[in-house]
């Protein structure tokens, strides 16, 4: 339990300087796009038609990367984004609990709401019977709606491979599938 608590915490670090970082790089880039003299009309009207806030979102997902996750998007380019994300699982048969860590980045292709989703990541699978039991790595196709402020809705093929780093663990391979729901800001 106690690797359990250090490895959230050590999450949650990383993904606030994960954040602030990518915050600190928008403002030099506005700096310096702000310096520019700009000297003709269609050059400025294509420019602001281009400028695209970065987002930061949070969904729950049911399925997809292993079982019930929270999951945080940090979307700093309009077409790509990078997710982090916890997922617990408690057996009670045997008293096991394990906790996985998916790190997935994702990128978009057409539309501006409504958009096909391609990525793929990996993440280590934490136990209370195994230790650090598995690398992980998983795949995503899958339809996403995404609202620039509101509402998020994700589904979609999310398959994913076990590799077994202990002795008690083994090697899967899984066609798997998830819905997420969620808000961003």
């Amino acid at each position: 339990m106690k690797n359990n608590i250090f490895i959230l915490i050590l999450n949650l670090i990383l993904l606030l300087s994960l954040n602030l970082q990518a915050v600190g790089i928008d403002h030099e880039f506005v700096a310096e796009f702000s310096a520019v003299e700009i000297k003709s009309d269609t050059i400025k009207d294509q420019a602001t038609k281009s400028d695209w806030l970065p987002l930061t979102s949070i969904n729950f997902e049911l399925g997809g990367r292993f079982t019930l996750s929270i999951n945080v998007d940090f979307r700093k380019r309009e077409n790509f984004a990078f997710s982090i994300g916890n997922s617990y699982w408690f057996d009670n048969e045997e008293h096991r609990q394990s906790l996985l860590v998916p790190y997935v980045m994702a990128y978009y292709l057409c539309g501006s709401r409504h958009r096909i989703e391609v990525g793929g990541g990996t993440g280590t699978l934490i136990s209370t019977y195994k230790g650090f039991g598995s690398i992980m790595f998983f795949g995503n196709i899958g339809y996403r709606y995404q609202q620039k402020k509101g509402l998020i809705f994700r589904i979609g093929f999310t398959p994913w491979v076990s590799i077994p780093i202990a002795e008690k663990t083994r090697f899967w391979a899984t066609p798997w599938a998830g819905i997420s729901l969620g808000y961003s800001f």
